[in-house]
């Protein structure tokens, strides 16, 4: 509901802050008219008509205010009780109340449009600054899309044309290396797919993520094998206590965190370097921590690392060319899957040289185990 005004006024619980404000001026003037004077008693008004004018549009501070110079004509000023006025003196103290009401109406109407408009602008311009980050990631993602999807469909395209055009000319070991070349870019593609369909879901603030009781065990043991398999050549140890707790998470997401952390490893470091996958457990917290022994990562980009299309920039290791593979999601799929389970991932340097990458769950109350048939 609005009044029909110049001022647009939204009838709201506005009105109850400056109605308190106006009683309880009026309380104190009442308890204080006999200690001062006239004067004094008009200061508490027009306090009150500055305060209360905070709230009020106005057009209606002002006609409060109006009104409450009226009243205080008829309560304090001699003759009481009647709207005349004795005294010039006090005349002009009930006009310069009201001009001073209506000139605090207005400025308070001033800043008030200053204080708006500046907050529009602001919103205006955090709204454009989204925009262009949103039109940026865009960009950056068709740009590597164009370029890094490209060199492997080239490949896939050259290798699959070659068996096709030559399979009676090329010798069966040829072959093979061409089939494996296949299976590797295919690996390649569907990682890249996988983690840039993956981020795009967790950015959803309306997903339900099904958390169950699972062991973090298994689940290491689960990358191990997995990595095992498909880096043949390479070590891959793992390291667990003896005593492991429960962890509630989605066994799925985690497998997908921990081959990106393991793949990161695998293709940042000599193949002659084992991998290490190990667990630590604390008082509140579980540690899982990937160590490596490759490139390395420089202490500027330990933190943007996890940050989407970034890719950690060295001119020092002949592994660069191999490390850059990937459109840079990799690592912000790993921070996303860590955040919506409350975990952290920090990047440590490994003692004698290249990575460790440490992801931190938070521990909460285990879940009552079975007991078990006898016991």
């Amino acid at each position: 509901m609005q009044l029909l005004s110049p001022f647009k006024l939204p009838l709201r619980t506005d009105f109850l802050a400056p109605a308190m404000v106006w009683v309880i001026a009026c309380g104190l003037m009442i308890a204080l008219r006999s200690h001062f004077n006239l004067g004094n008693l008009a200061l508490l008004m027009v306090l009150a008509s500055a305060v209360a004018s905070l709230w009020l549009q106005p057009f209606i501070s002002i006609l409060t205010s109006s009104v409450a110079v009226i009243l205080f004509n008829w309560f304090f000023v001699n003759p009481r009780f009647t709207l005349t006025v004795e005294l010039s003196e006090d005349a002009l103290l009930l006009l310069t109340m009201l001009a001073v009401s209506t000139v605090i109406s207005y400025l308070m109407k001033l800043t008030r449009s200053a204080a708006d408009s500046e907050a529009k602008h602001e919103l205006q311009s955090r709204i454009a600054t989204e925009n262009a980050k949103i039109q940026q990631v865009r960009n950056m993602l068709l740009t590597s899309i164009s370029h890094d999807y490209r060199t492997p469909l080239t490949t896939l395209m050259s290798a699959a044309s070659t068996i096709a055009e030559q399979a009676g000319r090329v010798s069966p070991d040829k072959i093979s290396q061409l089939a494996t070349l296949i299976l590797e870019e295919a690996s390649q593609l569907h990682r890249m797919t996988t983690n840039t369909l993956q981020l795009a879901r967790l950015d959803n603030s309306k997903i339900i993520i099904p958390f169950s009781w699972e062991s973090a065990e298994e689940m290491i043991g689960t990358v191990a094998i997995r990595a095992r398999r498909n880096y043949p050549g390479r070590i891959i140890h793992t390291q667990l206590p003896d005593r492991i707790p429960l962890l509630y998470v989605d066994p799925i997401l985690i497998n997908q965190l921990l081959d990106n952390l393991v793949d990161n490893a695998v293709k940042n470091s000599p193949d002659s370097e084992p991998i290490l996958i190990s667990i630590q457990t604390e008082i509140e917290h579980l540690t899982i921590a990937i160590q490596d022994h490759g490139i390395g990562i420089p202490d500027e980009f330990k933190t943007k690392v996890f940050e989407i299309f970034e890719r950690v920039e060295t001119m020092h290791s002949a592994l660069d060319s191999s490390a850059r593979r990937g459109i840079g999601i990799g690592l912000a799929v790993c921070r996303a899957i860590a955040q919506v389970h409350s975990a952290t991932l920090e990047v440590k340097d490994t003692l004698g040289g290249g990575t460790t990458v440490i992801l931190r769950f938070p521990l909460i109350e285990q879940p009552e185990q079975p007991m078990e048939p006898g016991v």
